[in-house]
């Protein structure tokens, strides 16, 4: 039978940081899977509410090895139990779980992140500077510490004192790291050995100067970057279509392409292909690199499997039947 999972039969999945380890094995395959063209069918399509004003984002993925997902995500606030992942099985198609998805995208979310910099930061980095203190903020601090070895220290900002002082009391300590809240941006990122901008904001964040020769900063919204940094910068890219492709267009990148100061010919690698060998990660220690991570729909189906995978192993979850 199907299970149905939720936040909290997957809590104790998400309560040990070295849960991400395995999931880390997990999401550098499928990048790999799609460089070798293995990905047979992934997209996302708005669903639009009858009011005209909000919508849903359906999520489709095969993907080999993991199954068949669709993912149901709310594009506004306020809505109870309507983020989700429906698994199914690859072979008959029966469905294997219906899963609450918050954690889960914040978790396959981070992951990528985490890998991103055993490839492209600089050897031995010590600190992070971090903007944000929300749930996607979590999820790069855990990605980051647990892929980073020599992480000494934390730089955190976000807008509200209260916000990133709970954030550092809580992280610190779950993580082993110090955890330290600033009072700016500035104070975050400069002079970090990587930076990850993780706020919820569509403006930019940061200015092209706070960041030092050799950074890595990490991009997981439109908007956040200043055309400059992007201009200094070699762009690594999860994915190059998700970046020159998306929908609404990603910033700066299109604006940039628009004036003819930019092109998407500059994208260095897909991090596939640096996992693979086919290009140089890092290529020297001066180089600030941008990795721009947008989202992939195979990494919602192999998230969710690993998931799945867990509960079977430690019998979490509601068993039901449609019949």
């Amino acid at each position: 039978m199907a299970l149905i999972l939720s936040e909290k039969d997957l809590e104790p999945l998400f309560s040990d940081p070295a849960s991400m380890d395995s999931l880390r094995g997990t999401i550098e395959e499928v990048l790999r899977a799609r460089q070798r063209g293995e990905i047979t069918s992934q997209g996302g399509y708005p669903l639009p509410m009858a009011d005209g004003k909000r919508n849903f984002r359906l999520v489709t993925a095969s993907l080999p090895g993991a199954g068949e997902l669709l993912r149901v995500v709310p594009q506004f606030r306020g809505s109870k139990d309507s983020h989700l992942n429906l698994l199914f099985d690859a072979q008959n198609g029966d469905l294997l779980a219906v899963m609450a998805g918050g954690e889960l995208n914040v978790w396959r979310t981070g992951t990528p992140a985490g890998i991103a910099c055993g490839y492209l930061a600089l050897s031995g980095a010590k600190v992070l500077g971090l903007l944000g203190s929300g749930p996607q903020a979590r999820g790069q601090l855990l990605a980051v510490r647990r892929s980073v070895p020599s992480l000494e220290r934390v730089r955190l900002f976000s807008p509200t004192k209260e916000h990133r002082s709970a954030f550092a009391d809580k992280m610190g300590p779950w993580l082993g790291i110090e955890v330290e809240p600033v009072d700016n941006p500035r104070a975050a990122v400069e002079g970090a050995h990587i930076v990850s901008l993780a706020t919820s904001s569509r403006a930019t964040v940061i200015e092209s100067d706070w960041i030092s020769p050799g950074t890595l900063v990490i991009s997981i919204t439109s908007g956040q970057l200043p055309k400059e940094l992007v201009a200094r910068s070699r762009v690594v890219a999860s994915g190059k279509e998700e970046v020159l492709q998306s929908q609404p267009p990603r910033e700066p990148y299109a604006s940039m392409i628009a004036s003819g100061s930019w092109s998407g010919d500059k994208i260095g690698a897909e991090l596939g292909e640096v996992i693979l060998g086919k290009v140089t990660g890092r290529q020297n220690e001066r180089e600030v690199i941008v990795f721009e991570l947008t989202g992939m729909p195979a990494w919602d189906a192999a998230t969710a499997a690993w998931a799945y995978r867990w509960a079977l192993n430690h019998e979490a979850g509601t068993p039901f039947s449609l019949a």
